[in-house]
């Protein structure tokens, strides 16, 4: 029996030799790992002295996927390196695939006869006979597996193992200190990136460059044109013509604008092609559409994500700046045409106007037809004194003065608009109602879900004059409206001897016209079904042609006859004395003119 002074109290010097030996390894792999920063020389360095360590003829990193259900051949120092990122292993498949579903080392001395053994075509495998595959770890995350193998057969021992497992226990964290260095490194480069992009838009903005060179700059950034569009998906900025790729008009879904979606992607022009949308908003307000083309290959996503972001904030800036002063110019072209319409102006009045006016690079027309532009019916106008509205209106009738009439003057009110149309430019009443209809056509979309109408006054032949053909105007429309008439315009001249009604001062003076006239058949309809007012109104209108009138009301020529009859009957009247017609055509009129 051996004495006990004697017995070892360590293990054999063998095992301690091979402890040293792996504890001097790990500490170099540390040491040089630490020293490198490419990714692609670290993982060189690790397949190499790997493949050292173990006395192996080839040592394989596979890496798990981003989705974690898949492993990516990452790196090899023996297999067809050309299979590096395209040989990809689904958990559980193959030895490799097993080990990382597992979690567990395996030993296979003879791979072709493992159950789990599995042929990659291409990846050269065929030479190898034996293989030590370990699972790759971080605390519970699975990071890959690493693979050691060998040409000649070799039985793997449970050392190897160990020292394969203290081999991937150590790449797990220099890996992960790779990636966090990665990830920072990444963010460095998105923080500096973003302040160049920034810095570039703000400095056009400060510079006041305007927004087509924005829209260049965006453009330049994003590899792809860049283009404008009003909230109707008009193009309304950016440089060249349909030939650059860009559509003069884009079809928005309205569920892509009401989502507040960033940005989006749709399919426009012809053909067509792929652009990239990015609603332009200031707050809550939005002011228009950025759109960008979709370049074939797009070589920096993060470039031009971070233009179109950038772009379309100094966008919104400059489109919010170009809106005030937009507002302020059209608050001082309504003081100014506001004050030309209130009339009474004195010698020295008008040229202080004058000269406003050409402070604001308008000039006042020496003649001009005034044209009225008014919701039929103010009364359930609810966006009357929406601002955004009233900017949407503006817009729309300065793009009609733009096309058709130049020195054109608009002013929009919370009630409608009032355009003064140089007398030069609109040689008649024919051209001015033309004029006015155009005007009427642009407002209407603007004012939906009210109807609108427009009204003429006569030329007004002086500055002085506006005041009065501005009265006209207005007059016609509530004329017009008050006898029912819709999206219409009405010339003052229109009215004929109608016009003479206005000219009456007093209001109790028409209406007892009216009752004189009309009395006995305004009482009859508050009690009788038959409506004989509304017959006479026709037959008027029918020029007292009875089929005409009928045809109108979609009554028989008899039932007209019979209504005739009862009206004679009732007012005393004779329908067929010309001076009778008129009596009652002017007092037809003036009833609704006064809305009794």
């Amino acid at each position: 029996m051996a004495n006990p002074s004697q017995r070892e109290t360590g293990p054999p010097r063998t095992e301690v030799d091979f402890a040293l030996r792996e504890l001097e390894f790990l500490q170099r792999l540390s040491r040089q790992a630490a020293a490198t920063v490419n990714s692609d020389e670290l993982l060189s360095l690790i397949i190499r002295e790997t493949t050292s360590a173990m006395g192996t003829d080839v040592c394989t990193l596979y890496l798990l996927s981003q989705s974690g259900r898949e492993l990516v051949l990452t790196a090899t120092n023996g297999l067809n390196e050309r299979m590096i990122g395209r040989s990809i292993l689904p958990l559980g498949e193959g030895i490799t695939g097993w080990v990382a579903k597992s979690r567990q080392p395996r030993l296979v001395a003879e791979v072709a006869k493992d159950a789990h053994w599995k042929w990659v075509p291409g990846l050269d495998e065929e030479r190898f006979h034996s293989m030590l595959s370990v699972p790759i770890e971080s605390g519970p995350r699975l990071v890959g597996v690493l693979n050691v193998q060998s040409v000649e057969r070799r039985d793997f021992t449970a050392g190897d193992v160990d020292f394969l497992q203290a081999i991937a226990g150590q790449v797990a964290g220099i890996l992960e200190r790779s990636e966090l260095q990665r990830r920072l490194e990444e963010q460095l480069r998105e923080i500096q990136l973003s302040h160049d992009v920034h810095e570039r838009f703000t400095r056009l903005s400060l510079e006041g460059a305007g927004i087509p060179a924005i829209l260049e700059a965006v453009g330049a950034l994003a590899s792809g044109r860049a283009a404008l569009y009003s909230l109707g998906g008009f193009r309304v900025r950016g440089a060249g013509d349909s030939s650059d790729g860009l559509p003069g008009r884009l079809t928005v879904p309205v569920r892509q604008l009401s989502s507040g979606a960033r940005e989006f992607r749709i399919q426009a022009g012809r053909p067509a092609r792929p652009l990239d949308v990015v609603p332009v908003r200031a707050g809550a307000d939005l002011l228009g559409l950025l759109a960008v083309a979709v370049p074939e290959q797009v070589l920096d996503e993060e470039g031009r994500r971070r233009a179109l972001e950038h772009g379309s904030t100094v966008l919104a800036l400059e489109l919010s700046k170009e809106r005030a002063a937009a507002e302020v110019e059209r608050r001082l072209r309504g003081d100014l045409v506001e004050e030309v319409l209130a009339g009474g102006l004195a010698e020295d009045e008008m040229e202080r106007l004058a000269a406003q006016a050409e402070r604001l690079g308008h000039r006042l027309p020496h003649s001009a037809w005034v044209i009225v532009i008014e919701p039929d019916d103010q009364a359930v106008d609810s966006g009357r004194n929406d601002p955004a509205r009233q900017d949407r209106l503006d817009a729309a009738l300065g793009e009609v003065l733009k096309r058709r009439l130049v020195g054109g003057l608009a002013m929009v009110r919370s009630t409608g608009a009032v355009v003064l149309a140089p007398g030069e430019q609109t040689p008649d009443l024919l051209a001015a109602e033309k004029l006015a209809e155009h005007l009427r056509a642009a407002a209407a979309p603007v004012l939906k879900p009210v109807t609108a109408s427009a009204g003429v006054g006569n030329l007004a032949r002086s500055v002085s004059e506006l005041a009065r053909s501005h009265v006209e105007a207005r007059q016609a429309l509530r004329l017009t409206r008050r006898a029912g008439a819709r999206s219409q315009v009405t010339t003052y001249r229109s009215l004929g001897a109608f016009r003479l009604l206005l000219e009456v001062q007093s209001p109790e003076a028409l209406r007892g016209f009216v009752s004189d006239v009309l009395g006995s058949l305004l009482t009859y309809a508050e009690s009788r079904d038959t409506p004989l007012l509304e017959t006479l109104e026709a037959l008027a209108a029918a020029r007292w042609v009875r089929r005409a009138a009928a045809r109108a009301l979609g009554i028989h020529i008899n039932s007209i006859n019979y209504r005739v009859e009862r009206i004679e009957k009732l007012t005393g009247l004779s329908l067929r004395d010309p001076e009778t017609r008129v009596a009652v055509a002017i007092a037809l009129r003036a009833h609704a003119m006064l809305g009794v």
